[in-house]
């Protein structure tokens, strides 16, 4: 899962690239970016400025390339090695939900590196946390660690724990999101039983924190329609998934606050 390792802020234009503004990192060799990708504003937007005192509007989305937004439109041919496409992922996806419910004036913050382990992962979301300042982190991170057969489930589990709890010891408000269920016949899976196995750890320690559940393996479309032909990275109906899942666990957090 590879995927390039640059963060992007998404407000009022919404852009998919290699990049963000003031970043010179090259692209990823396995990932191929279309030029001049960008997502136009829905028509359906509301037009209604969020209060000064919303709880909730800076998001850090924070993972590896599921949550950086590529997926395999298909597989090689010939020898040829397989590339990622970055496409439009979860967050812009979430970002018109969040917008045409309570208003404009939220920030997604794409901070999604490919190939990231939940090693690399603990090591950065603090820094992360710092430099954006959200007001609620989305965590999804563990299948690099898992899709393999030297899984290491103990730490895994740890490294997750730590991320939330990190995330509430700098009172933040965190979710912390399962995969969309592996295709076994897909060439990037190596291990789909680790892939279930992962997510009901991170139910387990989300529960043990208190951190509410995107459930995305729950709600993934049947016969593994929602990812791309690796059988792993979700394809658009799987990213549109994944964006309603996460929206519904926000405004289920913003009931609780008292937004309606």
């Amino acid at each position: 899962m590879r995927a390039t390792t640059a963060g992007c802020l998404l407000s009022v234009l919404i852009t998919i690239s290699a990049g963000c503004v003031g970043d010179s990192s090259p692209a990823s060799p396995d990932v191929a970016v279309p030029g001049g990708s960008a997502v136009a504003l829905a028509d359906s937007v509301r037009r209604i400025d969020l209060p000064a005192n919303f709880p909730i509007k800076k998001i850090l989305c924070f993972g590896d390339s599921v949550t950086f937004g590529v997926t395999q439109q298909y597989g090689g041919s010939g020898g040829a090695r397989p590339v990622l496409t970055t496409v439009e992922g979860y967050i812009p996806k979430l970002w018109r939900l969040l917008e045409e419910r309570y208003g404009t004036g939220f920030e997604l913050v794409n901070e999604g590196i490919g190939g990231e382990n939940t090693t690399e992962g603990l090591d950065r979301i603090d820094t992360m946390i710092r430099r954006h300042e959200p007001d609620l982190i989305l965590i999804m991170e563990g299948i690099v660690d898992v899709n393999n057969e030297f899984a290491r489930f103990p730490v895994v589990r740890f490294n997750l724990a730590e991320m939330m709890r990190i995330g509430i010891l700098r009172g933040k408000f965190v979710i912390s999101g399962t995969y969309l269920p592996a295709n076994p016949d897909g060439f990037r899976v190596f291990a789909v039983e680790n892939i279930t196995r992962l997510n009901d750890v991170i139910r387990q320690e989300a529960k043990g924190k208190n951190v509410p559940i995107a459930d995305h393996e729950v709600a993934a479309p049947k016969g593994f329609r929602g990812v791309g032909s690796d059988g792993l990275h979700p394809n658009n109906l799987g990213y549109e998934t994944m964006a309603q899942v996460w929206f519904e666990s926000i405004v289920e957090m913003l009931e609780g606050l008292g937004v309606t």
